[in-house]
């Protein structure tokens, strides 16, 4: 049996204000967590405290870099990077929307009719094709030098449709089962990660060749039930209110993150 080399953790963030309000974020939108993101984040690294982390990876966007830091205030020794090749697919002209204004329909093409080519409208908006290109050679970048540089447990904090589709690429080899990884806030992710061939772990470095294991998948049994998100995009699709669909974020000229209230058809 081949010995695990390392264990990767893919973490997603905390919930936010925007998440709170069920509207989209990606990477424009970029605020801090919320208060029950925060208590998330502290769970998160209470789960970490007896682990032996050694690297500890967010993408760059507040709410990541906030839960990344709950990890690494456990482990102040462990170095700390943020990439922005991590940071969340690029949701174009949805983001600041809410899930029913595009948003569904859109992950409806991409985990049900399997349209991984498809993209975000406008002209920023990424496909899931595009965002694994960047994304999924990231996390073998760090799996490479982790090994290389004899690191055993790394955690990398990020975002919900970045973390579906680095599974579905490291554990399936296609985005189309992506939508099967769906993820809660604060969820942890388990990668065994042994080198193929009985190559030692320098060597795998140097080849790339790694075999990725899931031991967890959305684990949040760290999280207690009375600070779990209870928002999510299907249970806005099942239970329709026209009054909180009212609602967008957008960026002032300030560059600040601003609620909006939409008025109503007449």
């Amino acid at each position: 049996m081949a010995e695990t080399q390392l264990t990767l953790y893919l973490i997603r963030h905390g919930e936010t204000e925007v998440n709170s309000h069920n509207c989209v974020q990606g990477k424009r939108i970029d605020p801090p967590l919320n208060e029950r993101g925060k208590m998330q984040a502290a769970c998160v690294g209470e789960r970490f405290k007896d682990v032996a982390v050694d690297w500890v990876v967010t993408s760059t966007a507040q709410r990541a870099v906030e839960t990344g830091n709950a990890i690494h205030d456990c482990h102040p020794q462990a170095p700390l990077n943020r990439f922005d090749l991590l940071t969340e697919l690029n949701f174009g002209d949805l983001e600041g929307t809410h899930v029913t204004a595009g948003y569904t329909d859109l992950v409806a093409k991409w985990d049900i009719e399997h349209q991984v080519n498809v993209h975000a409208p406008g002209a920023q908006g990424e496909s899931p094709e595009e965002c694994a290109q960047r994304a999924v050679a990231c996390i073998r970048s760090i799996v490479q030098t982790a090994a290389a540089e004899s690191r055993r447990h790394v955690c990398v904090v990020v975002h919900s449709r970045l973390i579906q589709i680095v599974l579905a690429t490291l554990l399936d080899g296609s985005l189309e089962t992506m939508g099967a990884y769906k993820q809660d806030k604060g969820a942890v992710n388990i990668l065994n990660i042994t080198t193929a061939g009985g190559a030692s772990a320098a060597e795998a470095a140097g080849k790339r060749e790694f075999v990725y294991t899931a031991r967890e998948i959305n684990s949040v049994s760290h999280i207690p039930a009375n600070i779990m998100s209870h928002v999510d995009s299907t249970r806005s699709l099942s239970n329709r209110d026209d009054h909180d669909e009212l609602v967008r974020f957008e960026i002032d000229s300030s560059g600040t993150l601003v609620l909006r209230r939409l008025l109503p058809f007449s």
